[in-house]
């Protein structure tokens, strides 16, 4: 029960990291120090996504695909 808890925090984490590189280029400092602070940011963010991933499960992972990209298939019996 933990791992799966622990799992989604990380995947969380992940996604709210992905606000920062949109945050950093208003921050005080040089441009160097915010081209890096957002790049860590977009690397961290996948980081633990995908640990998050490995933690969850593949059969989460599986279900979460299969319901991302089922939206772009359509079912036969809608066909005319």
């Amino acid at each position: 029960m933990w791992r799966k808890r622990a799992g989604w925090i990380l995947i969380i984490v992940s996604t709210l990291l992905w606000i920062v590189p949109f945050i950093s280029p208003f921050l005080p400092v040089s441009t160097a120090i915010k081209a890096a602070v957002g790049g860590a940011a977009v690397v961290l963010a996948e980081v633990l996504f995908w640990l998050g991933a490995v933690i969850i499960g593949k059969d989460v992972v599986e279900k979460y695909r299969k319901s991302l990209f089922r939206w772009g298939k359509r079912d036969k019996s809608d066909q005319p």
